[in-house]
């Protein structure tokens, strides 16, 4: 492996088996006739699955895994803009972070030969990598991506988001990275489109608190520019700052639940492989 599918790698683990597979705890369901191995039910596995005797024998419920006809499309979507440049709440590079939950979603794919492409930029547009296979094809895909530093515009990742409702017909699996979305029209509409036709999850980074970072509070990376300034040290404008970012999270968390995205919140790089799992832990339809 190239240098950065050994990164997540050492991240993430090499046991990428179940993570795109049957049952609830899957991104996609897929059914054929080549019997494969016994495995635990889960629940929201189908019960024609049950292998009843071999249940009996064991004295677990037991569910045949077949081998699957169809292979996942996944396009990746990812904010590479100057957010991105902005520190996590343990003091990490953003765009790092996002680079691992790329990466693990890559070796994902390798294990079961999907085709993933990816769909990176910033407000000024989008770079568009074509969906293929194999792992030079992951590990060029993350390249670019982190290569991206040297030239990276304002945020915004609704403009790489359209990019993808008006070129993408065919129904992927959409994993969008970036950091938490303000929630406007233009998300409300691309989700509402996207929606209709793919999956859509999303692997949010999170931000240090703008409250926690020195004496004036946290900066904007986009401006330079102090959040709260001079008003950081009054415990009125902090309180309310902190009410303000609940009502928008939870703006955030309605829009995603009336699109039926599946969404995750991820700190630290020692995170990665608790809430990739708890991503996938979603049924789909994306194929």
């Amino acid at each position: 492996m190239g240098k950065y599918l050994n990164r997540v790698t050492s991240l993430f683990g090499r046991d990428t088996r179940g993570l795109l597979e049957g049952g609830r705890h899957a991104l996609l369901h897929t059914r054929t006739l080549e019997f494969d191995e016994l495995r635990p039910y889960v629940p929201g596995d189908d019960v024609r699955d049950i292998d009843w005797k071999a249940s009996a024998r064991s004295g677990s419920v037991l569910i045949k895994r077949f081998v699957s006809e169809k292979h996942h499309k996944v396009l990746l979507v990812a904010d590479a803009g100057r957010d991105m440049t902005a520190r996590t709440p343990g003091g990490e590079r953003k765009s790092d972070v996002a680079g691992q939950v790329l990466g693990a979603i890559g070796l994902i794919t390798l294990g079961r030969s999907d085709e993933i492409g990816m769909v990176y930029g910033d407000a000024r547009g989008s770079v568009n990598v074509r969906l293929r296979r194999g792992e030079t094809h992951i590990e060029s895909m993350l390249h670019r991506y982190h290569d991206s530093d040297a030239d990276r515009g304002p945020s915004d990742i609704v403009c790489q988001l359209e990019y993808v409702a008006t070129h993408y017909r065919h129904a992927l699996l959409i994993v969008v990275v970036s950091d938490e979305p303000d929630v406007d029209d233009r998300l409300a509409d691309v989700l509402r489109r996207l929606a209709a036709r793919h999956d859509v999850v999303w692997a949010m980074v999170a931000d240090r608190p703008a409250v926690a970072v020195g004496p004036e509070g946290g900066y904007d990376v986009a401006t330079g520019r102090p959040v709260l300034g001079s008003a950081a040290t009054d415990a009125k404008v902090m309180a309310a700052y902190e009410r303000a970012e609940q009502r928008r999270r939870q703006r955030l968390r309605e829009l995603f639940t009336e699109h039926a995205v599946a969404h995750v919140t991820i700190a630290a790089s020692g995170e990665l492989r608790r809430r990739i799992v708890e991503l996938t832990g979603v049924s789909s339809r994306a194929g």
